[in-house]
């Protein structure tokens, strides 16, 4: 069974290229996607869901941790059960967009799961307006979304010049020179050549940047502080019926602490998909469900003051 794993920071189109995945053809293979949440509530994975009845494609949503510490075990029995009851060709795991992916490229390259497993192409998706800010903000920890990937997609080329798009190119390539680099707006990618690449290569690759982690961390004993960003979240519900004018407000004062905020509220009465990244938001249509709720993610976040001020919002405006 092949395992292709897909990484990139909150908000840079990771969910949007996961579910091309879910309305493509893997060239009569069956496919899953395994969709691994930092807050404990759920949100992808209500976005993901939609698909027909008899689709050859699953979706599995793993929440409440990472996929390289706390989850990694909850990860492994999903891919086999995958792999034995579900008799699944290829799976694609989306980490949560905090994560580091040393580990998890560690793990199926393990000699006990090579027999089973076969390592596709790793995919980054790099929000390409905000590369420069959330480098500088995260250093390393974002970098190597970059360094470990085989293919890095540019997102969201529409919301930058053409002289931007250059020298991000380059930064890219000075981070990973044999990397293959897919510009895209909404992640609109050839999916079959992003999953689809010569595996040899990449079954090469991976193994390689197996064994250089290995002589790095011989000494180490995987201290997971270290395996994703400094990141907390936490959930808040979001129920009540809010303007958009409050809704605005709220997130335009919103703290940089903030990195990401996603989730279902009613705006004006009417169900809403709102995604929040860094100062930018995004506000969809929803379909009715049973429960609302907002994850915030970020670092050192002032929760108090962020609970405050959301429920204030929800019971009349913000104060």
């Amino acid at each position: 069974m092949r395992v292709n794993l897909l990484f990139g920071f909150l908000g840079s189109g990771k969910t949007t290229l996961a579910r091309r995945l879910l309305q493509t053809d893997p060239q009569g293979r069956k496919m899953a996607v395994i969709v691994n949440e930092f807050g404990d509530v759920g949100i992808d994975g209500a976005i993901l869901k939609g698909r027909e009845e008899g689709d050859s494609i699953d979706m599995v949503e793993l929440t409440s941790g990472c996929l390289c510490c706390t989850l990694k075990g909850s990860l492994l029995t999903a891919v086999e059960e995958l792999r034995r009851e579900s008799n699944v060709d290829i799976v694609v795991i989306e980490a949560t967009g905090v994560a580091e992916p040393e580990e998890m490229i560690e793990t199926f390259s393990d000699p006990s799961l090579i027999e089973l497993y076969e390592m596709g192409p790793m995919v980054s998706v790099v929000d390409s307006p905000k590369f420069m800010k959330i480098r500088e903000m995260l250093g390393p920890f974002y970098e190597a979304q970059v360094r470990n990937a085989d293919t890095v997609i540019l997102n969201k080329i529409d919301l930058s010049d053409v002289d931007d798009l250059e020298t991000l190119r380059r930064e890219i390539v000075a981070l990973n020179p044999g990397a293959d680099i897919l510009f895209a707006e909404q992640c609109d990618v050839d999916i079959d050549n992003m999953l689809f690449r010569d595996e040899s290569r990449v079954m090469a690759a991976a193994l390689g940047r197996a064994k250089e982690e290995q002589v790095v961390d011989a000494h180490d004993d995987h201290n997971h502080d270290h395996r994703h960003a400094p990141a907390q979240s936490f959930v808040l519900d979001a129920s009540a019926s809010v303007s958009r004018d409050a809704l605005e407000l709220f997130f335009g004062e919103l703290s940089k602490n903030v990195w990401r905020a996603k989730g279902f509220t009613r705006l004006d009465g009417e169900p809403a998909l709102v995604q929040f990244t860094m100062g930018q938001l995004e506000i969809a249509p929803a379909e009715q469900r049973d429960g609302y709720h907002m994850v915030f993610i970020g670092s050192d976040m002032d929760q108090a003051t962020i609970s405050g001020g959301f429920t204030s919002m929800m019971t009349g405006g913000v104060k």
